[in-house]
């Protein structure tokens, strides 16, 4: 692998256009040429015997994308507070296995979790049980990225407006909104977009006007425009929202939406390791990678 000079300025650009999750980032970055086992001798030295990560190569939308899954090999992993990570990260700075960078972004991305996690809650950060945050899946994700960040030798990181998707989802609280209270605390003061499917192609008006004539033009008469029906423009998941109950559609006045397309994981790390958002900045690209989340949605790769 290509080897950096700590001197060296390093930009990294993340287009979550179509959304993010800590999956997503750290797939994205393997692509872009990280080392997958060194990645895994960082989580081993943090939490051996714990987690085994599985790259393999998928199509989205007719294109190529890594995944990288997360096989847990604990059948009953603790849940873990803000404090205990915090611990854990502390306690392995001298490890030559875990380089000092990649515990201090990884204290970084975890802080704004449990901050975020603590306010949806009304608890201290410190307390915040991270539940489905903090399964061992997502602690290898939000390692395995700042592991993966730091061997790129990045130095500085942006990023697009996030996807954060629309509608409502099942989580371990009950039916809630997307984006989900803690994603939207972590995208505060970021810009952010639902993140709907374009309507499909070809539906133009049926007839056009030659307006040439300079006179003042009323165009109050009828222009019969072919408008796609809002429903069936969507894809099957996400017809009639993102759960029914029993065969009944979301209750009138729910937006069906398309559905959760930013994890609090992949939000955190977002604005963990990257520092200004808007357009790509100029630069000269040297790696590209494309990560690849667990939906395969008709018509988005």
């Amino acid at each position: 692998m290509e080897s950096f000079s700590p001197s060296s300025s390093r930009l990294a650009y993340i287009d979550a256009t179509a959304g993010i999750a800590g999956d997503m980032l750290l797939a994205a970055l393997i692509d872009a040429g990280a080392d997958l086992d060194g990645v895994q001798r960082v989580l081993d030295a943090l939490v051996p015997d714990s987690v085994r990560f599985v790259r393999s190569t998928v199509d989205r939308g007719g294109q190529r994308a890594v995944k990288i899954d997360v096989e847990v090999l604990v059948e009953d992993p603790p849940h873990r507070t803000w404090a205990s990570i915090r611990e854990l990260l502390e306690r392995s700075r001298g490890d030559a296995s875990v380089p000092e960078r990649t515990i201090d972004l990884a204290l970084t991305v975890f802080g704004r979790l449990a901050e975020a996690e603590g306010a949806t809650h009304g608890v201290p950060a410190d307390e915040v049980h991270f539940h489905e945050v903090g399964a061992l899946d997502s602690l290898a994700d939000v390692i395995g990225a700042c592991e993966a960040w730091r061997q790129l030798g990045i130095t500085e990181g942006a990023g697009s407006v996030i996807a954060v998707g629309s509608g409502r989802i099942r989580a371990a609280h009950g039916d809630i909104p997307v984006p989900v209270p803690a994603v939207a605390r972590l995208a505060l003061g970021w810009p952010t977009v639902a993140g709907e499917l374009l309507p499909p192609r070809g539906h133009a008006p049926a007839h056009s006007h030659d307006h040439g004539h300079s006179h003042p033009h009323d165009h109050s008469h009828d222009h019969p425009v072919e408008v796609p029906d809002s429903d069936a423009a969507l894809p099957a998941h996400a017809q009639g929202g993102p759960h029914e109950h029993g065969g009944r559609r979301v209750p009138a006045g729910v937006a069906p939406g398309i559905g959760e397309l930013a994890t609090p994981t992949g939000v955190a790390l977002l604005r963990g390791l990257a520092s200004t958002a808007g357009p790509q900045p100029s630069l000269v690209t040297e790696a590209l990678g494309v990560g690849a989340g667990t939906k395969d949605t008709p018509g988005r790769p």
